[in-house]
């Protein structure tokens, strides 16, 4: 239902993302573009679900059908991260039919 890509003309599906290299303390944004691909139903409630502290997400609340919008991914490593960020995140949402 919900898909992450990295164009906003939905050509390149995200699997795994490599976020590269970022200095200490320093906060680095990511673009990427999230769409429902259900032709009919709109999603609602969209969430994240996030484990690492090092993340944040803004992402919209409502995806119509079809409909394609900008997410933005900011990361901000922690001075005392000694390893590469190794994450998991996932999006859901709650459709309404009818």
């Amino acid at each position: 239902m919900i898909r992450i890509y990295t164009d906003k003309q939905t050509d390149n599906v995200i699997e795994a993302v490599d976020l590269g290299r970022v200095s200490l303390g320093e906060t680095v944004k990511y673009t990427m573009y999230m769409k429902n691909t259900d032709i009919q139903w709109p999603v609602h409630n969209i969430r994240v679900q996030n484990v690492n502290p090092e993340l944040r997400f803004e992402i919209p609340e409502i995806l119509k059908a079809n409909e394609v919008k900008e997410i933005f991914v900011y990361w901000t490593p922690k001075l005392d991260s000694r390893e590469p960020l190794l994450t998991k995140f996932e999006f859901s949402g709650d459709l309404f039919i009818g």
